[in-house]
């Protein structure tokens, strides 16, 4: 990342209309639980900086490139956490394992796994004006009907930061 994309995504922050929900969306996950890759700390370093900056907080960061589903949530403003979700569990042949429980917390950045799935699938979002909600469909290889798994609804308000500074270490 340099300066020309972190100034790109804070100015995408800044000029976002403030009264819609902002979503981010990463490659990259920001943090995981997988047994194969850590979070990344440089994206974790651009959603900050630009959180600093503009006040402006994502109500929602998608990210893939791990193989398998994780469901995270970071504290960041008051009033609820931010969903960090990991969605790659889209087809690759070789899903990776999940090294903790649900109910973990990330020692260096207190970020806690609410969800992992080590199966294929997809999820479905859907946004109205007071939530932002979504469902995951886990698929196995015996060609068995799709069955539910994760399911979460979130704040669709717009979320800024009284004081942009007070952003915690991500």
């Amino acid at each position: 990342i340099d300066s020309t994309q972190q100034q790109w995504v804070t100015n995408e922050f800044e000029t976002a209309d403030k009264k819609l929900p902002l979503i981010l969306a990463l490659h990259h996950p920001i943090y995981s639980f997988d047994v194969f890759h850590s979070g990344s700390s440089k994206m974790a370093d651009v959603l900050e900086n630009a959180i600093r900056d503009t006040g402006r907080v994502p109500n929602l960061v998608l990210s893939g490139h791990v193989h398998d589903y994780q469901r995270i949530e970071q504290k960041i403003a008051p009033g609820g956490p931010t969903p960090f979700i990991v969605c790659g569990n889209g087809g690759y042949h070789n899903l990776h394992q999940v090294h903790s429980q649900p109910g973990t917390k990330a020692d260096d950045t207190g970020a806690v796994l609410k969800y992992a799935a080590v199966k294929w699938g997809f999820m479905t979002l859907t946004i109205d004006k007071d939530h932002i909600s979504g469902v995951t469909m886990e698929i196995d290889r015996t060609g068995a009907p799709p069955k539910q798994g994760d399911t979460f609804q979130y704040s669709a308000k717009p979320i800024t930061l009284a004081n942009p500074k007070s952003v915690p270490t991500l």
